[in-house]
C-alpha cells in the first residue's frame, strides 16, 4: 500500500510537495497535466491504466489498528490511575486484616473506588 510520502511525483510536477488541499481546480489540472475539459470528457482506459500504474490505486492508506488491550492501556496508563488502584489495594488489604464495622467499611471503599 502506498504511503502519502511513498507515491510518486505526477509528471511535470517540482520536487517540492504540493499543497493539494489549497489548490484550485485549474492548478491542480495543470499540475497533473490534464485536460481543460477532463471534467467532460474523462480519461481514457489508456490514460488511467497509465495513471494507476504510475501512481498506484486510488484508496487513502489504513490507520494501524490497535489492539484491544492497547486501548485498555491507553485509557488507564496515567498517574492518577494508579493511585486510585493503589489507594483500593490498601483498602482491600486493610479490610482483610480488620474486623467487624471497619471491614465492611473498607470493603465498600474498594467497591467506590474501583467502579
Amino acid at each position: 500500500m502506498c504511503k502519502p510520502t511513498d507515491m510518486p511525483k505526477p509528471a511535470g510536477a517540482a520536487e517540492e510537495d504540493h499543497q493539494w488541499h489549497a489548490m484550485t481546480y485549474q492548478e491542480a489540472a495543470s499540475v497533473l497535466g490534464l485536460s481543460k475539459d477532463i471534467r467532460q470528457q474523462g480519461l481514457s482506459t489508456a490514460e488511467a491504466k497509465q495513471r494507476f500504474e504510475q501512481y498506484g490505486p486510488n484508496q487513502l492508506s489504513e490507520k494501524e489498528s490497535k489492539t484491544l488491550l492497547q486501548r485498555i492501556w491507553a485509557q488507564v496508563a496515567n498517574v492518577l490511575v494508579g493511585i486510585l488502584v493503589f489507594v483500593a489495594v490498601v483498602s482491600l488489604i486493610k479490610g482483610i486484616i480488620s474486623d467487624g464495622q471497619s471491614r465492611v467499611t473498607n470493603f465498600i471503599e474498594v467497591g467506590l473506588i474501583t467502579f
